[in-house]
């Protein structure tokens, strides 16, 4: 079982896991208030956000959702850049650049998730049965995504081995290069996992369970050895859950309003 989630050496730094897990975990604890707070409201759609509160939600949600998986990659830029310089403020200052930029992508990304959620909110209330069909489309899309190469190179790309194109440079000890590092990441990242965060317009993008569910198949798909295998296998759990759903609806919370 150690071998299922075997880390190459550069990206075992405990300094950098401490920071980033305890940052998930702030990011959780807002997260899930925000969450609980909102318990009497819609589950469809943007939940009566406006886009900026959305987000601002949103972005802490990707936090909490995407830094454990993100840990290795960050220990591997932590150790190159404890090769270029032994000051361990300009250390902190790039790595916070770092995530800094691979937070805005996922930000920015809120933009066309608002417009699908809100998409999705006008559909659930007017012609359900549409709605329902965008949600059984996310779901079958998201499948099928999983099995294609690009979805493969982006997955390769965040796999604690590689490093990649968003290794840091040998010149000026800088936050700005690594902003952009970080958003050159992000993109793999997005490319990796925007389908699964996708579906959470159709289960309810405040589903805690779900949230949990995604959460834990990205850290194990990104870190475990057997993230190969287990792309494939919830390709086809997605596209099997998208069919079921067209069965029974009420399996789209985010989309079903309990009537057609």
């Amino acid at each position: 079982m150690a071998d299922s989630i075997a880390f190459p050496q550069p990206a075992k730094n405990l300094y950098v896991w401490i920071v980033i897990l305890c940052l998930a975990l702030l990011a959780w604890i807002v997260t899930l208030q925000q969450t609980l707070g909102m318990l009497s409201m819609q589950m469809y759609g943007t939940m009566g956000l406006a886009l900026g509160p959305f987000l601002c939600f949103w972005t802490i949600m990707m936090a909490a959702m995407m830094l454990p998986a993100l840990a290795p990659a960050v220990s591997v830029q932590y150790t190159s850049l404890s090769h270029q310089t032994r000051n361990p403020v300009a250390r902190n200052v790039r790595i916070a650049g770092f995530l800094l930029g691979y937070l805005c992508l996922w930000l920015l990304f809120g933009i066309p998730v608002f417009f699908l959620a809100l998409l999705g909110e006008q559909l659930t209330m007017h012609t359900p049965v549409a709605a329902v069909g965008l949600g059984v489309a996310l779901f079958i899309c998201a499948g099928l995504y999983q099995m294609t190469p690009l979805k493969q190179r982006c997955l390769a790309h965040c796999s604690p081995a590689v490093s990649g194109p968003c290794s840091p440079s040998a010149t000026a000890i800088d936050a700005f290069s690594e902003v952009k590092s970080g958003l050159l990441h992000g993109l793999y990242c997005l490319g990796c996992c925007s389908s699964l965060m996708l579906i959470l317009i159709a289960v309810g993008l405040m589903n805690l369970p779900w949230m949990l569910l995604v959460t834990g198949l990205v850290f194990l798909e990104k870190v475990s050895s057997q993230g190969p295998r287990l792309r494939s296998w919830l390709g086809f759990a997605l596209i099997f859950f998208g069919l079921l759903a067209f069965i029974d609806p009420a399996l789209l919370p985010g989309l079903y309003a309990g009537h057609f």
